[in-house]
């Protein structure tokens, strides 16, 4: 999260004032992120936050809105957006379109443990069943399609091996999701790194940022998760007893088939590749802006996730 779009404080008050939550107190930009443009806001009513969308239109925000409400429904606790004094839970503000959520307690993880790890394991198997049943159906903006495009227009800018690895990869996806057509799918978060989870001590208080939700493969989410929080980023290897971890308390809230099993080592690798090629277009196209460009993720961590996996794959099924 960063701030893209500047809100004065009338606008800030005129924003407020259309919301039952009592009278201005103060607002603060929230840094970290690269995708949309965040503040805290405190009212008389409490702590909320406000999120300007920078990179959907706002015809396209809705489905991102109507996720987060099912998963509400189904009792997790995720920032669902606030109605107004209208009726409505989507406006435009500076010409963004523009939300409010309640700020949940809790804090960002400095970073991830066993203990964390089985939480999380637990929580996103809970999340894609909740999910199976979720009536809308959305190709990821960053998915199979974008990575295509992507990589071909990247490919030119890279390192001879660096576009041999990228263009090998996805080659290889290809191959086997042509032959595995009917991997299982639901409805996924997409980005559920650790810095998108609020916890309370070793309690996991919320799971935010679902704008990369989409209709997809559960292996792909759970691999995406994998390779965040039981990585090594300076290696891009696993931690194994986070592994073991995350992935027995996922399997022990939703069995995979043995076509998953069979998906694993393929569901790794192109998890590491889309982070690694979301970066590195987010890279080479600040990089003559120097304050954005240092707003920006390191793509070569995800190079090295990418790089490990394909040296080695572990199991879905660990040896527990």
């Amino acid at each position: 999260m960063a701030v893209y779009t500047s809100l004065s404080d009338s606008d800030m008050r005129a924003l407020v004032a259309d919301y039952y939550l009592g009278e201005l107190v103060s607002f603060q930009g929230i840094s970290g992120g690269v995708e949309n443009t965040n503040y805290f806001l405190t009212t008389t009513t409490g702590k909320y936050v406000v999120t300007l969308f920078e990179e959907f239109d706002l015809e396209e925000v809705p489905y991102f809105l109507d996720v987060v409400a099912h998963l509400k429904h189904k009792g997790f606790n995720v920032p669902a957006a606030l109605i107004d004094i209208h009726g409505e839970r989507l406006r435009e503000v500076n010409g963004r379109p523009t939300i409010i959520v309640d700020c949940f307690p809790g804090g960002e993880l400095k970073g991830t443990d066993e203990v964390s790890c089985r939480l999380m394991g637990e929580a996103l198997a809970k999340l894609h069943i909740a999910g199976e049943d979720f009536p809308e159906h959305r190709d990821s903006h960053r998915g199979v399609a974008w990575w295509h495009k992507t990589s071909q227009a990247i490919a030119g800018e890279l390192e001879p091996e660096q576009a041999q690895l990228l263009l090998s990869q996805i080659a290889e996806f290809d191959d086997f999701i042509a032959q595995h057509p009917d991997l299982p799918k639901t409805t996924i978060h997409g980005d559920l790194f650790y810095n998108n989870t609020l916890f309370e001590g070793n309690k996991l208080s919320a799971i935010i940022d679902f704008y990369n939700a989409c209709h997809s493969w559960v292996m792909y989410d759970l691999a995406i998760v994998v390779n965040d929080w039981c990585s090594d980023m300076t290696t891009g290897e696993l931690d194994n007893a986070k592994y073991k971890a995350l992935v027995k308390a996922y399997l022990h809230e939703r069995e995979a088939t043995p076509e998953e099993m069979l998906a694993w080592p393929h569901m790794l690798k192109i998890a590491a590749l889309r982070f690694w090629l979301s970066r590195l277009e987010a890279w080479h196209g600040a990089k003559h802006d120097p304050e954005r460009l240092a707003q920006q993720h390191d793509p070569l961590e995800f190079q090295r996730v990418l790089e490990a996996r394909v040296r080695y794959t572990p199991n879905l099924v660990p040896s527990l």
